[in-house]
């Protein structure tokens, strides 16, 4: 009887002992990055870029997978709806989820992820088209208000729709927004001379460029040193700031040890060259944000965002 009561005892022992040694062993397989969007851009990028530092430092293959489509709704719903157990992320572009979250009845929330970290800072910019008449803002916001309408700006993703109608609000113009399916469309449609002005990330300044279009500024704090030339709009006396970064998140509910891991890996490869390298190499502005960091500077963007998408809802919703 001392015996079998030994064991008994003994046995909720073993059985925790085995849950330890099981999470702290994580990972054990494959992970997966579910990225909302089609091979190939920025966010796409990201991932890529991350999933081969993550993958050597916590020992397992990290798969990038797309899953594009409804503007990055279909993906980040997909992740949120995976379990919670740290053998699926999600690398998109925030404020996506909070956009769509706030402009259609996602079945998501912004309180469905959680937030790892965040690897770069883009603004958002405006940029003319190569037979534009316009080269700065002023005259762009001068002719603007002269012929409200007229101008015909595209966009592509939540928060390019979201800055153009923003930027229309804060200069006192009328603009005729047009969505495009995506970044690349928006570009031929831009440099193919079809539309006046094109609201997107400052990712595209290269290729723009290089085509005879003409950045008329960043919604950045301050310039940018990949673009010194370029001006902020707060220099040329608008104030709109407005940018997506890149985070990396996990459906919500992970277990604490779990995500203390994948915590320390992410800090660790924060300061790899080679990984910064290749974010300089694709023309992505590198800045990490460790998980306090990125969770402050979410909370505070919400509360900027919350107010355009209220005072814009009808257009973003009939657009």
């Amino acid at each position: 009887m001392k015996t079998n009561l030994t064991l008994l005892l003994s046995a909720p022992f073993l059985l925790a002992a085995a849950g330890t040694a099981q999470a702290q062993d994580y990972p054990t397989k494959n992970i997966q990055i579910i990225v909302p969007y089609s091979a190939g851009g920025g966010g796409d990028t990201v991932a890529r870029i991350v999933a081969d530092r993550l993958g050597e430092e916590l020992g397992q293959q990290i798969n990038v997978v797309n899953r594009e489509g409804a503007g990055g709704e279909i993906g980040i719903d997909e992740i949120a709806r995976s379990d919670a157990d740290g053998y699926t992320l999600g690398v998109f572009g925030y404020p996506d989820n909070f956009v769509l979250e706030h402009t259609r009845d996602t079945s998501f929330t912004f309180d469905s992820l959680d937030y790892l970290a965040a690897f770069d800072d883009m603004p958002m910019g405006i940029f003319a088209s190569p037979n534009s008449q316009h080269n700065t803002l002023e005259e762009l916001v001068s002719y603007g208000q002269e012929h409200p309408g007229e101008m015909i700006i595209g966009e592509s993703g939540a928060l390019g729709l979201l800055h153009a109608l923003a930027f229309a609000e804060r200069s006192d113009m009328q603009i005729t927004p047009i969505r495009y399916s995506g970044g690349g469309e928006l570009m031929n449609a831009l440099l193919g001379n079809h539309i006046d002005l094109a609201s997107t990330s400052s990712m595209s300044h290269d290729p723009i460029v290089d085509s005879n279009g003409k950045p008329i500024g960043f919604a950045a704090e301050e310039r940018m040193e990949m673009f010194p030339d370029v001006p902020t709009f707060k220099e040329q006396g608008l104030d709109l700031v407005m940018g997506v970064s890149r985070v990396l998140v996990a459906p919500a509910g992970l277990p604490d040890d779990v995500r203390e891991a994948l915590v320390a890996a992410l800090d660790k490869i924060s300061t790899n060259e080679e990984m910064i390298t290749n974010f300089e190499n694709s023309a992505i502005p590198y800045r990490y944000l460790d998980d306090s960091a990125v969770n402050e500077m979410l909370e505070k963007s919400n509360s900027v965002l919350m107010p355009v998408i209220e005072s814009n809802l009808d257009q973003i919703n009939g657009n």
